[in-house]
């Protein structure tokens, strides 16, 4: 399951990041990491971005590093 599959609202952990090198250090510096809580605040009419909270980092992010972030339910 990954962040596309979220509903609007819903929190999970992250379980894994499966990216880039790159985007994944990128990522890191704004908390994305492995066990790190998130929710998903909102989804564009398209669904071609992502706006999600990550702690206390609140970053908009496209489909497919959305599709990138494994996560689990909590």
């Amino acid at each position: 399951m990954n962040v596309c599959d979220m509903k609007t609202g819903e929190e999970a952990l992250i379980e894994k990041v499966e990216l880039a090198e790159g985007v994944k250090e990128r990522l890191k510096y704004l908390n994305v990491t492995a066990g790190a809580p998130l929710v998903l605040l909102k989804v564009s009419f398209f669904k071609k971005t992502y706006l999600i909270q990550a702690r206390s980092a609140k970053m908009a992010i496209g489909k497919e590093v959305a599709e990138g972030i494994i996560i689990c339910q909590k």
